[in-house]
């Protein structure tokens, strides 16, 4: 499900916008649950999202691993809030190319009154035991007006 979708079902909130960034880059949520605070998030990746030198730029995993992160703090916070990141630190293992299918996966490290931490972990695909990428995030929580 694309994130507008997600938030309708686990919010019942329908944005008055629609996600044009999401539906450019492409991903897609999987998997999640409320309970333990776990998203799975995946993307395809096109030559819309390489470089010039023909990897995949680092904005775009960035961008990905950002996303699937705060999709992990909309599944913990409270219907009436919402989130926006505060901070995001990544790290890149390995280059990702055209072609490439990866998957994303993050859980809740922190859930305080204002602000929430997530942890996700980028992986190809077909090889979910080796890490490609990983980025921590914190969010800011703020009521719904």
């Amino acid at each position: 499900m694309n994130f507008v979708e997600y938030l309708y079902e686990i919010k019942g909130v329908k944005p008055n916008f629609p996600d044009k960034f999401g539906e450019w880059l492409g991903y897609q949520i999987d998997s999640y649950d409320r309970e333990k605070g776990l998203v799975t998030t995946t993307l395809h990746l096109t030559d819309s999202h390489l470089s010039p030198s023909q990897a995949v730029h680092g904005g775009v995993i960035s961008a990905f691993l950002d996303f699937t992160c705060g999709c992990a703090v909309f599944a913990v916070i409270n219907r009436d809030q919402l989130c926006s990141t505060v901070e995001l630190n990544v790290k890149y293992f390995k280059p990702l190319r055209k072609g490439d299918d990866i998957v994303a996966q993050a859980k809740i490290l922190h859930h305080g009154n204002t602000l929430c931490s997530a942890m996700a972990s980028l992986y190809l695909a077909d090889n979910l035991e080796k890490p490609l990428a990983m980025a921590t995030g914190t969010f800011n929580l703020y009521h719904l007006k």
